[in-house]
């Protein structure tokens, strides 16, 4: 427990560190931009200088570079984002609002691409050599190696534009029609939430599921020669058994250490799918930031996507030390 222990305090140090590191990069980068916030007010013709000159004091503006950083840095840290420069709202109201939606497609997808990838690894090299296998390898690899947001085009053109099975865009639209239900009851809302995700959802466990049926696959392989293994058969307990019970059971190391890491990998991505899509998510969230130069929502939105795979990182590690106690060493 010891050794455990200093583990998990040095893994929390080396975080910290390369967290700091991140914001630190995050503000030089904005800094680095040509534009300013305020450069839009000046736009308007109706926006007098004295208020130019208010909404650059209240957004720190005016200070000195190393101020604005002690400022911002401060504010990352306690999580106070202040006030959104395009939509008056507090910057955190707005991101519990998108948070969940980017949870639930890109959580869900992950959560539904390592329960069957687990399944479907297994059992292609249980069949090693095989239709199945060969098949299954050769899909994976395809949709492993294709690029999000081609096969999300391809998808809103055959489905969505062609065909008119799902919508094109959106969350949730009052005015759908669905088996004739009362638009705002909860099954309602349901349904139409699910009718809106499944596009983006179908592309992610595509994309998400090649991975794993790989990584499961490789995992059973080195299993599946073990004495064990070998053992469990001959004394002729069922195949199912000796596969799931004794074999999958035994390759999920790398698997359930990865599927952390794949979960907030999959959030971090949302910036390309979502916009893909017009999901209304933190990935557009960002973008529609950085076009109206809302500068304190985009470095928010950011500094959640970062906390989020740094902490998904972190609890990796943690449960691979855990399973594997020579990591520690």
């Amino acid at each position: 427990m010891a050794g455990m222990s200093r583990y998990i305090i040095a893994r929390s140090i080396q975080t910290f560190i390369t967290l700091l590191i991140i914001l630190t990069l995050i503000f030089i980068m904005f800094e680095s931009l040509p534009a300013r916030p305020q450069d839009l007010l000046r736009t308007n013709p109706n926006i007098q200088p004295s208020q130019i000159e208010y909404m650059s004091n209240l957004y720190g503006y005016n200070e000195t570079t190393l101020t604005r950083y002690a400022m911002y840095m401060v504010n990352m840290l306690t999580f106070d984002f202040g006030i959104s420069f395009s939509r008056a709202q507090n910057v955190m109201d707005i991101l519990e609002d998108r948070i969940p939606r980017t949870m639930l497609l890109f959580g869900g997808a992950t959560i539904l691409a390592y329960l069957i990838g687990i399944y479907l690894g297994a059992l292609i090299a249980w069949k090693r050599g095989g239709v199945l296998d060969g098949s299954t390898v050769v899909v994976s690899l395809v949709f492993y190696n294709m690029p999000s947001f081609w096969i999300g085009l391809i998808f809103l053109v055959v489905f969505a534009s062609e065909l008119d099975w799902f919508p094109l865009t959106g969350w949730y639209d009052e005015t759908d029609v669905i088996f004739g239900l009362e638009p705002g009851s909860t099954l309602f809302k349901v349904l139409d939430i699910s009718w809106h995700m499944f596009l983006p959802m179908l592309v992610l466990l595509l994309l998400s599921l090649a991975g794993t049926v790989l990584l499961m696959r490789t995992a059973m392989l080195d299993v599946i020669g073990e004495n064990y293994m070998i053992t469990a058969k001959a004394i002729g307990l069922p195949e199912r058994k000796v596969l799931f019970r004794h074999g999958a059971r035994n390759a999920m190391l790398p698997v359930v250490t990865s599927f952390i890491i794949a979960f907030v990998f999959a959030i971090g991505g949302a910036v390309v799918l979502e916009n893909v899509f017009s999901f209304p998510g933190m990935g557009a969230l960002y973008i529609q930031a950085l076009f109206q130069l809302d500068f304190p929502v985009a470095e928010a939105t950011l500094y959640i996507i970062t906390l989020m795979v740094l902490l998904g990182n972190f609890v990796a590690d943690l449960l691979y030390s855990y399973l594997d106690p020579r990591v520690r060493i």
